[in-house]
């Protein structure tokens, strides 16, 4: 694989704001280590994917606006920078809103499950089987990126009240390790990132279990009694397996264990960066 065709997929939201503050951080800190991974594998030549929505204020606002700020042309573009939405959030997208991404991005809709219906409502106003089609939208999104990108990184993300099955970071996560992607996974701005840090190390969080899920994730009782009926139940404890028994081993990102370890416990971006590229760096000159 040329070096100037991988597409890294990031992998983001932010954790709980009590865990930010426990770990002397914000929500700003976390945004900002996205910002510069990002901003660091354009600068290297790579391309960014990202699975998002356009809301005020977002991880793809912040995407795009990083792209805005480059003044020369070949450092990023809509060639080297692929937002991935599902369904039915790419219905919202105005043809302007397309007409300003053009030079910028390459949108992605992502199609429909089979059988869903044509939209659906807000989410305050949808029934358990729509709140299931959500859910299998979002697994169609991360499906199809994973699909096509060649390295993952995680960061944050929120490990409770979340929209499907299971929490997004994780569940991109979990596809990776499944593909043999190459995997980062920064746990020092918790969040699913630290738990899936700690399954690697093998510990089975209480987190990523269905009976947290139900205590702690809003409209999870609907969601669950609905996968169930359809065949769908959510499988934590196969999905934490895998986690275990890949090990620091089975990520297979270009770094030694210490150098994982280290990822999996620094806040430093600084840090955090020059390990990334280099997994990166020997990721691509293997392929």
């Amino acid at each position: 694989m040329p070096s100037e065709d991988m597409l890294v997929g990031l992998s983001v939201s932010e954790p709980d704001p009590s865990e930010l503050v426990r770990l002397g951080l914000s929500e700003m800190h976390v945004r900002h280590a996205f910002i510069e991974i990002a901003r660091y594998i354009l600068a290297r030549g790579w391309a960014v994917g990202y699975g998002g929505d356009f809301r005020p204020f977002g991880y793809t606002e912040a995407l795009i606006d990083l792209v805005r700020t480059y003044d020369r042309a070949d450092l990023a573009g809509p060639d080297r920078v692929r937002t991935y939405l599902a369904w039915p959030l790419w219905q919202e997208m105005t043809i302007a809103k397309r007409a300003e991404l053009a030079n910028i991005a390459t949108v992605r809709p992502v199609d429909a499950p089979d059988g869903a219906p044509e939209t659906l409502p807000a989410i305050p106003d949808r029934s358990p089987g729509e709140l299931l089609w959500n859910s299998l939208a979002l697994t169609n999104m991360r499906t199809l990126m994973n699909a096509e990108i060649n390295a993952r990184v995680v960061l944050g993300g929120k490990f409770r009240g979340q929209q499907g099955l299971y929490p997004g970071v994780v569940e991109e996560a979990a596809l990776a390790l499944k593909s043999g992607i190459p995997l980062y996974v920064i746990g020092g701005f918790g969040g699913c990132g630290r738990l899936i840090a700690s399954a690697l190390n093998g510990s089975r969080p209480d987190e990523l279990t269905v009976d947290y899920q139900l205590e702690h994730t809003r409209y999870y009782a609907d969601l669950l009694g609905a996968a169930v009926s359809a065949g769908q139940k959510p499988e934590f404890s196969d999905m934490v397996h895998s986690f275990v028994a890949a090990g620091v081993g089975g990520l297979n990102n270009g770094l030694d264990a210490q150098e994982n370890d280290d990822l999996f416990g620094t806040d430093d971006i600084d840090e955090i960066i020059a390990l990334i590229l280099r997994g990166l760096r020997s990721v691509a000159e293997r392929a």
